[in-house]
């Protein structure tokens, strides 16, 4: 089973394994930024937050802004700065995490091209060598040629479905944190909190 899949990966050459890399960054990325926004889009209502203080030691994003909106005005920072801190601060961590994995997907049908012009180079080579090894020479050079274009679009295509579901999600998280903006601006900028 093995010795296919070593042939398949030796024919395309020495940027099969920056290929692999990429594609397992590429994964590794995608499915721990699908836990993250997951876990926190399974977070209580933010009535049920506000009405049950132990609620507050819940996961997701509802007991966190609520617990760090209260921190900072507590000490002293009025509700719109102190909210837009906390909204940046649950939202911004995604940030880096989207822009990295933007690039891996980019990065690999981008290989697979480089890999293209270096199995190209090498049938060139073989048909001005004009040897008797000429025919298993052209055969490799466009065998590496289009294995590592077929790599790299492999990476690719799934890579950027990833990248759609993951901002789907986001967009769902930040509406969770938009709605809690509004219902904690009632709470706490006019006090409708219920005396706490």
């Amino acid at each position: 089973m093995l010795g296919p899949v070593r042939d398949y990966l030796l024919a395309g050459g020495p940027l099969m394994a920056p290929l692999a890399l990429d594609t397992f960054a590429v994964w590794f990325l995608y499915f721990r930024l699908v836990g993250a926004l997951r876990n926190d889009l399974r977070t209580p209502a933010i009535e049920e937050v506000l009405a049950a203080p132990a609620a507050e030691s819940a996961g997701g994003v509802t007991p966190r802004l609520v617990r760090h909106l209260r921190a900072r005005l507590r000490a002293g920072l009025p509700f719109r700065e102190a909210f837009l801190q906390c909204r940046a601060a649950e939202l911004d961590r995604f940030s880096y995490s989207f822009y990295v994995l933007g690039a891996l997907v980019t990065a690999a049908p981008l290989m697979g091209l480089l890999g293209t012009v270096f199995g190209m180079i090498d049938t060139f080579d073989a048909v001005a060598a004009r040897s008797e090894e000429t025919a298993s020479m052209v055969a490799s050079g466009i065998s590496e040629a289009l294995i590592t274009t077929q790599v790299g679009l492999a990476a690719a295509l799934p890579g950027t479905f990833g990248l759609a579901h993951l901002m789907r999600l986001y967009t769902r998280l930040r509406a969770v944190v938009d709605h809690c903006e509004s219902h904690l601006a009632l709470v706490f900028e006019f006090g409708r909190e219920g005396g706490r």
